[in-house]
């Protein structure tokens, strides 16, 4: 889809990085609008607010780590991590693991069931979105896909402090 130009007394296209922040906010409210988590948890049999579902995901990416390290990976105080993993640690979706490094110390891991609850929400959502897609072609669509994991890549080298570590090829 090409931008089109603006006409005499129309305002200009906006520029690329306003446009992926106005799209990116776009998704993150879709993403985390009741109607989408209701829609979800009824689909999937489980409810969770957004950043336990996020917190859930990033163990299910990293190898088991103690609170602080995590709380350090997400830059959010660890206090917030651990009042979020209590619902996870009551739901059994997390665990405390010993930490082979430290006996005096534990970790979190992801416990089967929190892969089976994240598998079954991840199902739930791409049904949600076949169904806002349904109109879109299959390559328009991949485009987007691949375009979103560029974006992925460079928000989370960013992250790592590291903005220069992704190239496009």
């Amino acid at each position: 889809m090409t931008p089109r130009r603006a006409g005499k007394g129309e305002a200009a296209e906006p520029d690329p990085l306003t446009r992926l922040e106005a799209g990116l906010s776009a998704l993150v409210r879709w993403n985390e609008s009741k109607h989408i988590r209701t829609e979800l948890a009824v689909r999937s049999g489980h409810d969770l607010p957004p950043s336990e579902w996020r917190l859930l995901e990033h163990f299910d990416l990293a190898a088991p780590m103690r609170i602080s390290d995590v709380a350090d990976c997400l830059r959010v105080d660890v206090s917030t991590v651990s009042l979020q993993l209590r619902q996870l640690r009551r739901l059994q979706l997390v665990e405390a693991v010993p930490d082979p490094r430290d006996r005096r110390a534990t970790l979190i891991a992801i416990t089967p069931a929190g892969r089976s609850a994240l598998a079954t929400v991840r199902a739930a959502r791409r049904e949600l979105l076949a169904e806002v897609f349904a109109a879109v072609p299959p390559e328009e669509l991949g485009a987007a896909a691949d375009v979103l994991l560029v974006v992925q890549d460079h928000m989370l080298a960013g992250m790592r402090g590291v903005p220069d570590a992704v190239t496009t090829d």
